[in-house]
C-alpha cells in the first residue's frame, strides 16, 4: 500500500504532509528513548474540504481557524499523551509549507476536475434511449 500525501489547514496556513494525515506519528521521545509510535490523531477531529490554489483545486484536512490547543498540538506533532510542556522531541516535525508548484501531485487542475465530473455524469448513461412524452391529463 502506497502512502498518500495530504494537505492540512492549520489556522491560516496550509501544510504538506508527505505520508498523509492518518500516518502522522508523534515525534516525542518516550521515557525509554525511542520515538513514540502513537498517531497524532486518534479519530477524525476535522473535516475535508476543497479549496482553490493558484494551480488548481486542492483538498485539505481543515482543523479550523483560530489558535487552540488542538492546532498547537498538531503543529508540534504530539499525540494526546505527549501534549505536555516538558516533552522532549525525538525528531523535527514533518510539516512542509504547501507550495502548489513543488507539491503539484496533490493539486487537481480545472481540466481534470471537469473531466472527472463529466465521467461521473456519463457513468450511468447507456446507448439505449427511451422516448419521453408527457402523460396526457
Amino acid at each position: 500500500m502506497t502512502q498518500r500525501a495530504d494537505l492540512v489547514l492549520l489556522g491560516n496556513r496550509i501544510w504538506y504532509l508527505p505520508d498523509g494525515v492518518y500516518n502522522l506519528q508523534c515525534i516525542a521521545r518516550t521515557r525509554r528513548g525511542p520515538r513514540c509510535r502513537r498517531p497524532v490523531e486518534g479519530s477524525q477531529i476535522a473535516y475535508w474540504s476543497q479549496m482553490r490554489s493558484t494551480q488548481g483545486l486542492i483538498t485539505v484536512y481543515d482543523l479550523g481557524g483560530p489558535e487552540n490547543e488542538t492546532l498547537r498540538r498538531w503543529r508540534e506533532q504530539h499525540c494526546e499523551l505527549h501534549d505536555t510542556p516538558d516533552v522532549v522531541d525525538f525528531s523535527s516535525p514533518e510539516w512542509e509549507p504547501f507550495d502548489p508548484v513543488r507539491h503539484a501531485a496533490v493539486v487537481t487542475s480545472l481540466e481534470e476536475q471537469v473531466a472527472e465530473y463529466t465521467r461521473r455524469l456519463r457513468r450511468d448513461i447507456t446507448e439505449e434511449w427511451q422516448p419521453w412524452s408527457p402523460i396526457p391529463m
